[in-house]
């Protein structure tokens, strides 16, 4: 299965770090978000990448390839600074009729959670339906208050996807698998949306299921914040001392 890795926002929140540093190419433990990233695709058995790039292109591409342990190829969304759906859009002629898996570069994820999205699609065949990583055990009320939220019906499609909403489910865990059935979902929806909005129509469609993580390594890293907390976390897991908080 084919990858691709969302790497084209700015990180204006992480000014922190550094205002002139890509967001891809924030360290995190030593190590840049979109190694992170790439290190758990090749852990969890993906082939091949895609990277697309869009603020700070030739640096982030170069830091991709200096961190990449499989075969990576590259996009460019000059729009980066609209909605992520041109990000996706750039992804479009790679990914091609096949299904494949969408991750954010801005999250950590554990290989483990990478290879239980794998592991559904192979088992049970998409069929036109795409898949988001759920967390139904979200490690505090605090990190759920920023979090995408979904709203999940008895048989595991989500009805509702936002930050706002007040009955929930699970948390979007910024990973997913996508047929091919996305890309008429992202013709419907308005040139400058993002993630979500995708996500909301596939949901409209009942074509958005889920895949539970819970209890599996990911964190949503926008801030300074979320940056100290989970280098915390990455520490806490390699001690043998990771507790959730």
């Amino acid at each position: 299965m084919k990858a691709v890795v969302l790497a084209a926002g700015r990180g204006q929140r992480l000014s922190e770090t550094g205002p002139s540093l890509p967001k891809p190419l924030v360290p995190l433990a030593g190590k840049p978000l979109v190694g992170h990233t790439l290190d758990a695709l090749a852990e969890a058995g993906l082939e091949r990448a895609l990277v697309v790039t869009g603020h700070g292109e030739s640096a982030v591409r170069q830091g991709a390839q200096e961190w990449a342990r499989l075969p990576v190829e590259f996009a460019v969304n000059s729009r980066f600074h609209q909605g992520a759906s041109y990000s996706l859009a750039a992804a479009r002629d790679y990914c091609g009729d096949e299904p494949f898996l969408l991750v954010m570069c801005d999250h950590a994820f554990s290989p483990e959670l990478i290879g239980a999205l794998v592991d559904s699609a192979v088992s049970h065949p998409l069929a036109g339906d795409s898949r988001v990583a759920a967390d139904r055990s979200p490690r505090s009320d605090a990190y759920a208050d920023e979090a995408t939220k979904l709203a999940v019906d008895d048989a595991g499609f989500v009805t509702a996807i936002g930050k706002g909403l007040a009955q929930w489910d699970a948390l979007d865990a910024g990973a997913f698998v996508c047929s091919p059935a996305i890309w008429e979902a992202l013709t419907a929806v308005s040139e400058d949306c993002g993630l979500s909005d995708i996500c909301a129509e596939l949901a409209r469609r009942r074509r958005l299921g889920t895949v539970d993580v819970s209890g599996l390594f990911w964190y949503d890293i926008d801030t300074a914040a979320d940056l100290r907390e989970a280098e915390r976390l990455l520490a806490a897991a390699a001690t043998g001392t990771a507790t959730r908080r």
